[in-house]
């Protein structure tokens, strides 16, 4: 059975109590469930910094595939996409394009810095172009924008991406004790689940000034 977010809890006072005895650490629920909510995002996106096939596949549940996106601006130049509300970053993205009487060809998308982006569209070899069937497109302000310098339409682009894990909650969020929501589950397996919660640990203790979080770090790297 997963893990619950009350198990969870358990194991982080654990790791930041002695004998489950309040040592000066802030360890109420409502705190635990702000540490973890962030760290599971750290954590999340430290392997995609690293992008190795051992990284990677940590993190697998959380790629969504081939979700297709309408432009929601045009302009004479690109055309820009949203990004989902739970985008945290991009694995891949194809467009559906057309020109005049030619009706929804496949396009290559590759990705450029905005720095770089007045180059690679002056450059013959690299810039939009229907006929070669390829667009560069950069990601910015929750935007996908492809440039088509004028040569076609894209209509519609479809992502692939890695999205948010599903935060943790309080049964009452104003109340700092409440229970935990239970029906907001831990998405997390016990290895990525177990380093998680000394990430927590080691960031309570550096919140609280607290000596121990040397041994928290040990913790995450036997793990």
């Amino acid at each position: 059975m997963p893990t619950t977010v009350e198990q969870t809890y358990q194991k982080y006072k654990i790791k930041t109590e002695s004998n489950i005895t309040n040592d000066g650490i802030a360890t109420d629920r409502g705190r635990f469930v702000e540490q973890f909510n962030e760290q599971q995002i750290v954590f999340e996106e430290m392997h995609l910094q690293q992008r190795a096939v051992d990284d990677i596949r940590y993190i697998q549940k959380f790629l969504v595939l081939g979700v297709p996106i309408e432009p929601s601006k045009r302009a004479e130049d690109k055309e820009d996409f949203d990004l989902p509300l739970n985008y945290l970053d991009i694995a891949g993205v194809k467009a559906k394009a057309s020109k005049e009487k030619c009706k929804q060809k496949d396009l290559y998308l590759f990705e450029v810095q905005t720095e770089d982006l007045s180059e690679i569209l002056q450059d013959s070899d690299n810039k939009p172009s229907f006929l070669w069937r390829e667009a560069p497109y950069t990601v910015n302000n929750n935007t996908v924008s492809v440039y088509t310098a004028g040569d076609f339409s894209v209509d519609k682009i479809l992502l692939d991406y890695y999205r948010y894990p599903q935060a943790i909650s309080l049964q009452d969020p104003l109340n700092p004790e409440s229970g935990f929501n239970e029906s907001y589950t831990i998405e997390w397996d016990d290895k990525s689940l177990n380093r998680i919660i000394s990430m927590c640990a080691e960031a309570s203790d550096i919140n609280e000034n607290n000596p121990r979080f040397q041994l928290q770090k040990l913790r995450q790297q036997k793990q």
